[in-house]
């Protein structure tokens, strides 16, 4: 099987993360894709990477402690530490409803990452399982996070739910572990790249040498910044 390559975050080459643009433009030419959800205040689940404001909009503080009628009026704007991207206009932090209707209906694999390892968020599982009910959706969805309790809710809500951890670091017995706490994969950097058959997707990959010894080695996925050259070079490998 060919490695899935994941826009992370849409494409941030091209526009900035985690905005409606780069979404429409990965769900016209992509085929996989990753991107992060917290919940506000009052309980909306909202797609963005970071648990503050203050990178990726024109704000600042943490989406916990803002209601999503605050977050309605903030505005993306390019990561702070990029000069490459298309600037956007009067884009707003995306909610989780917004990215599944521009995949709705699509064969678009995504993969949703619960960022839990810093705040819990309560309830965010059942929130957006729940969400997921009205969207027609062509490939299974993976959910992954680096917060392992995440990961056991999930389970414990629906046994049959596609389970990634994260981790950047070497996991002990990966096979077992992955049994133990029912896991179909694991989400590692490429430091901690295992020499074993499990179902590996490795993160955020954008050189092109890395690129090309994980599709030699056919692992199941990557995640990577611009996924239009990864797809390119995968093909030239073949």
């Amino acid at each position: 099987m060919a490695t899935t390559i994941f826009g992370h975050r849409g494409i941030p080459v091209k526009f900035v993360e985690n905005s409606i643009s780069g979404f429409e433009y990965l769900a016209q030419h992509g085929e996989a894709v990753e991107f992060d959800v917290h919940l506000t205040k009052d309980n909306v689940p909202v797609v963005m990477h970071d648990e503050k404001l203050d990178r990726t909009t024109d704000y600042s503080g943490f989406i916990k402690d803002l209601n999503f009628s605050d977050l309605q009026t903030v505005k993306l704007i390019n990561d702070k530490n990029r000069k490459d991207q298309n600037l956007v206009h009067d884009e707003y932090v995306p909610t989780l409803d917004d990215v599944l209707a521009i995949f709705n209906h699509s064969n678009i694999q995504l993969n949703i990452e619960l960022k839990t390892d810093q705040f819990e968020y309560p309830g965010i599982e059942e929130s957006v399982l729940n969400a997921l009910k009205a969207y027609d959706l062509q490939q299974p969805i993976i959910f992954s996070s680096f917060n392992i309790q995440t990961l056991k809710r999930l389970y414990q809500i629906d046994h049959t739910q596609n389970l990634a951890f994260l981790s950047p670091f070497k996991i002990q017995n990966p096979v077992q572990f992955m049994a133990n706490n029912h896991f179909q994969a694991l989400h590692l950097n490429y430091e901690s790249l295992l020499e074993s058959n499990i179902v590996q997707r490795i993160w955020t990959v954008n050189d092109e040498e890395q690129m090309k010894s994980l599709f030699l080695r056919k692992i199941a996925g990557i995640f990577t910044d611009d996924f239009e050259t990864a797809i390119q070079l995968r093909d030239t490998i073949g």
